[in-house]
């Protein structure tokens, strides 16, 4: 019965000695998946343009304040008179009518995510510059203007609220999508940011 209880008792301490770490990885899994979602999506949207050869754009569509990790890739022509109209099986699935953004033109989406799918609502999106939620791919894969006009998405720093987990960071730069490491430097590790 001794020895039991001693056995119990090491297994108590050992417990309590992992909760704390194991909550810890627990959350650096989820924004480590949440920043490759991302990363997944601003990939597609470069590929999608090339393939297409035409200009794709990448959403980042959560409501939440501060966002978190849902985003979308589609189709979208300029507005105004001289547009074509997308023809329905130019960029499959849903047609979003009110437009993502919701003041943008309506589209056709190729691919969506929403981040409580992938278990990944946790992390919290920090958008550079502030305001910006979208990107655009022009058919040669690289950074062109919206065509709403808006600024273009160069940087989303992924991080958790009780801020306790590593962040970590996505650069758009030219047709150059990076995940790095904010903590690192990049002159002494290679997954380090600038």
């Amino acid at each position: 019965m001794i020895e039991l209880a001693v056995v119990l008792a090491v297994v108590a301490i050992l417990m309590s000695q992992a909760g704390p770490l194991f909550s810890a990885w627990m959350q650096n899994v989820q924004i480590r998946t949440a920043t490759e979602s991302i990363q997944n999506g601003l990939q597609l949207a470069r590929s999608e343009a090339i393939r297409r050869n035409r200009s794709v754009m990448f959403w980042l569509t959560s409501t939440a304040s501060p966002p978190a990790g849902d985003w979308l890739v589609g189709c979208s022509n300029p507005p105004g008179p001289a547009s074509v109209p997308e023809a329905p099986g130019d960029c499959p699935g849903s047609h979003t009518t009110g437009g993502v953004p919701a003041n943008g033109p309506p589209i056709y989406w190729i691919q969506r995510q929403a981040a409580t799918d992938q278990q990944t609502a946790l992390p919290q999106l920090t958008i550079t510059p502030a305001g910006a939620n979208n990107v655009t791919f022009s058919s040669l894969g690289v950074v062109i203007p919206n065509i709403d006009g808006s600024a273009s998405i160069t940087q989303i720093d992924v991080k958790s609220p009780a801020g306790t987990a590593r962040p970590l960071r996505m650069t758009v730069s030219g047709g150059d999508i990076r995940m790095c490491d904010p903590a690192l430097s990049l002159a002494s590790d290679p997954r380090g940011c600038q």
